[in-house]
Formats: C-alpha cells, structure tokens, sequence
C-alpha cells in the first residue's frame, strides 16, 4: 500500500489518525507499506553528490557487497558527519509515528547505512534480512527497514521486489535462506511486487519481509538509504557510530538512538553491517 502524506500532514508536521492506523493495517497484512512524500526532495537532493562521490571511491576499492556479494550492489555506508545527515531523514516525524505505532514505547534506531545498484548489476538471491525470532513460530513485528533513495525509482533503474505478506510465512530451515521450492510455492499464492517510488517516499517493510535487490538497467547509480527501528529488546544495545557534530541531529522525543561518538576521520566505508 501507497499512503501519501498530505499537505496539510506535512503543515502540521503529523500524520492523521487514520493514516497511521491504515500504514498499521497494510502492515500487518503485506509486512510493508510506502509512505508518499514522506522527506523533502530538497534534503536528498542536498545529501547525493557526496553519496556519489563516496561510490566512486568504492568502485575503486572493487568490494561488492549485500545478499550474496553480487557484482553491481555496493554495501554503502552513510556519512557520519552533520554536514551531511539530515533530521529530515534520521528523526523523520512521519516514519517515526508509523513505526512507533506497530512496534510500541521504545522503538528505536540501530542501524543508519545504505546500498548502491550500479549499472550492469545481477539479481540477488531471495532473502530475509533477518529470521524470525523464534525458527518455524510467527511473531508480531519486532523490527523495521526504513528505505529512502535520493532519486526516482522504478523497474529500470532496479526497484527492490518484495514478496507480500512473507514475513507471516514460517521458516521452515530454520535460516536466513529461501529454497527455490518455497519461493515456487510462494509465487503461486502471492507474486512479488516492484517498490517503485518517487524521490522523497519512503519504503518500510517487516525485516522478515523477502526481497531481493534487481538489475539496474539504467545508465547511473540507484543509491538506498537505510534505517532500522525495532522493538525495545531488540538489538537495543547496537550503536550508530557518528562524529561529535552529528549527535544532537538524532535526538528525538520517541524514537531513541544509541550513539557511538567516532572521530572525524573515521573511515565509514570500510563498514560492512547488515540489520
């Protein structure tokens, strides 16, 4: 489901009762729902030629990472200082109130990095970011990817698919990895979906969810970037390593985010972290 935040939302910095009870629902039913809107185009507009400029330098260094290190999807972690992270995006109000809405008091971040499919790039295997918590036994969400790029995205470029209502679907390895046999059964009762967007959405999906990163046909960079928000008991000791500038930019009333100070030379693309 697609829920579009309003102009009057965006005035009033919050999103109506029902919008927040409708993101909950699409939720619960699909394990994700696309917020319209939800950042201003301006503040991404602002953050990508240093997203660009730190791809360049990956390129260089030759590392492919994401599920299964296919060549053309870059691990591409964030910048740590003020100049370039956002409230906008990291202490986002309408993000917040849906997460916080599903995942209850205590909802916090662990987790600030993002991806980059280049050109040329392959098909990823199906995954999950994380199992369930307990193998074979379905759960209430416990934990939330929050996914904003700084472009246009669709099916040419590389839009994620992802497989509705699968973080409802037991595991029955007990593991991280999805079977030819259950994406075929899978797809005979729910096909996948592309998470296509326009610069400025915002995409969360349960961390259960299946997906898989998809070719980019198109001639530039799809830069992702990517946020956590989980439950209070889960990963709640996993800190964000940021310089000293960038502190105050994540505070926020409800969602909190643990913080590891780093020095301002710290070399933040040689992270390589999953959710």
């Amino acid at each position: 489901m697609r829920i579009q935040v309003t102009a009057a939302e965006r005035e009033r910095g919050t999103l109506t009762p029902e919008h927040i009870q409708a993101a909950s629902d699409a939720f619960a039913q699909d394990g994700f729902v696309i917020l319209g809107g939800a950042i201003d185009p301006a503040v991404l507009d602002a953050l990508k030629p240093k997203l660009d400029q730190d791809t360049a330098t990956l390129l260089e260094r030759g590392e492919w990472g994401g599920a299964g290190a296919v060549p053309g999807h870059l691990q591409q972690s964030m910048p740590r200082s003020a100049r370039h992270i956002d409230r906008e995006i990291v202490t986002n109000p309408y993000i917040i109130e849906v997460t916080a809405a599903i995942l209850g008091a205590g909802v916090h971040n662990h987790f600030y990095n993002g991806n980059t499919n280049m050109p040329g790039s392959k098909m990823q295997p199906l995954h999950r970011d994380a199992d369930h918590l307990w193998p074979g036994h379905v759960h209430p969400t416990a934990s939330i990817v929050i996914n904003v790029s700084p472009v246009d995205v669709d099916e040419d470029n590389g839009a994620t698919e992802i497989w509705p209502g699968t973080h409802r679907v037991p595991d029955p390895v007990g593991q991280v990895r999805i079977t030819a046999e259950l994406e075929a059964a899978r797809r005979a009762v729910v096909p996948p979906v592309r998470a296509v967007t326009t610069k400025g959405d915002a995409v969360l999906r349960d961390i259960r969810l299946w997906h898989r990163g998809m070719p980019n046909n198109g001639l530039a960079g799809r830069h992702m970037i990517g946020m956590v928000h989980s439950a209070r008991f889960y990963h709640h000791q996993t800190a964000i390593p940021v310089n000293a500038d960038a502190v105050t930019l994540f505070e926020h009333d409800v969602l909190t985010t643990p913080i590891e100070i780093v020095a301002d030379d710290y070399d933040y693309l040689s992270e390589f972290v999953r959710p």
